[in-house]
């Protein structure tokens, strides 16, 4: 395999006005791990291709530091999990939304990255929009117009292009230099340890753990119409779909699609020839899972009792008291200038209200769940309890 450092002899910096080093053997990129783990912060990007995959796949991982900019050639790197003690040590992780790299890193390291700093989320508390694009936040922070065709390019095709090349260092290059910036900006609005608080918030989300994978079916919210024995099928067969993708290392869609899922649970076939005969499978599909599938339809007869049904829309008492929370949050967060997308996100609004109506006669308060994160507590728990005691005890 041709290797990008012979690339870097007849090329200086790959047209960038700083210094670029590559970095494709374990010795030269453990001793620059050592550094950036005594660093205060680094700014860090990946490019990866995750098409026919579950996982994501490497193809750079670029890293900014006081120094310079150093690209990384994850295909040159036998041993990926040196990355570990960066990621989950003290030294502050600048990356712009975090949650696609994050994944990637938890499949090369296998661990959960600690202290991100999430540059878009900072630009959310700043009141610039909840997913301001990286192109949009280079030219709001530094004036520069950035071109970002390279990004769906092959980065796993060697060698990688001087475009390629440029435009990776770039990117991990201004996010670094933008920093300090966020920060000062943060301060002035005592907003500076909300950043990480949220990354934290955010990683739980993402973390991948076997709960996680036995609660997929709560995603498919068409199936909060099927009968509930039929929503216990859907559990086990979301449940299976996620352990089969992980084991043949494939996209969900390309195991059977939350569609075909939703479709043989409605139909709920019980033979192979039923199952067949309804055409919601491709032969191959039938041929690979047909059996397993019939054999969770008739295996499944009774309902655990501690079986959480998927949730459906908010309707009648709730929509009405979702819709009142959500414009009280606006109020606040354009009080503050911070998004309001991001102070009243609808999934913890809607899980608030589930928890309310369900403790609604209960004589104390009902807190915010945790998941709102400290800094969201501090500025809705209020007003929303004074809701609370308005609507639930008219």
């Amino acid at each position: 395999m041709a290797k990008i450092k012979e690339q870097n002899e007849t090329m200086t910096n790959f047209g960038c006005s700083f210094k670029v080093d590559m970095i494709n053997d374990q010795v030269q990129l453990q001793e620059k791990l050592a550094y950036w783990e005594s660093l205060p912060f680094i700014a860090i990007d990946t490019e990866f291709v995750r098409v026919d995959t579950f996982y994501p796949i490497a193809g750079l991982i670029q890293v900014a530091d006081d120094t310079g900019i150093y690209l990384i050639d994850p295909l040159d790197i036998d041993d990926l999990t040196v990355f570990k003690p960066l990621l989950v040590g003290n030294t502050i992780k600048v990356m712009h939304s975090m949650s696609e790299d994050i994944a990637l890193f938890q499949t090369i390291s296998n661990c959960m990255p600690q202290n991100i700093f999430d540059t878009q989320i900072a630009c959310a508390l700043l009141g610039q929009g909840i997913s301001l694009s990286y192109q949009k936040f280079i030219e709001l922070y530094l004036g520069l117009a950035i071109d970002k065709g390279e990004t769906r390019s092959d980065w796993l095709k060697r060698p990688l292009s001087d475009s390629q090349l440029e435009y990776a260092a770039k990117d991990v290059h201004y996010l670094y230099q933008v920093y300090p910036q966020l920060v000062s900006q943060l301060e002035e609005r005592n907003l500076s340890e909300v950043v990480q608080q949220e990354c934290a918030l955010i990683n739980l989300g993402l973390t991948d753990t076997t709960a996680d994978m036995d609660s997929y079916y709560l995603k498919l919210r068409g199936g909060w119409k099927l009968p509930i024995l039929s929503q216990v099928i859907l559990k086990k067969m979301a449940s299976w779909r996620e352990r089969e993708a992980r084991k043949r290392d494939k996209p969900r869609n390309r195991i059977i699609s939350d569609k075909q899922l939703l479709e043989i649970v409605d139909r709920m076939p019980k033979s192979i020839n039923a199952l067949q005969a309804s055409n919601i499978l491709k032969p191959g599909q039938n041929r690979k899972y047909g059996e397993y599938l019939v054999s969770l339809i008739n295996g499944t007869n009774k309902i655990p009792s501690d079986f959480k049904p998927v949730p459906r829309s908010l309707s009648g008492r709730k929509l009405d008291y979702y819709r009142t929370l959500k414009k009280v949050s606006e109020s606040i967060a354009q009080e503050k200038e911070i998004a309001p997308e991001l102070l009243g996100r609808k999934r913890l609004l809607e899980a608030y209200i589930t928890v309310l109506f369900d403790k609604q006669h209960q004589q104390e308060p009902v807190q915010l769940p945790e998941e709102f994160g400290a800094w969201r507590i501090k500025l809705l728990s209020g007003p929303f309890e004074k809701i609370a005691e308005s609507k639930l005890n008219a």
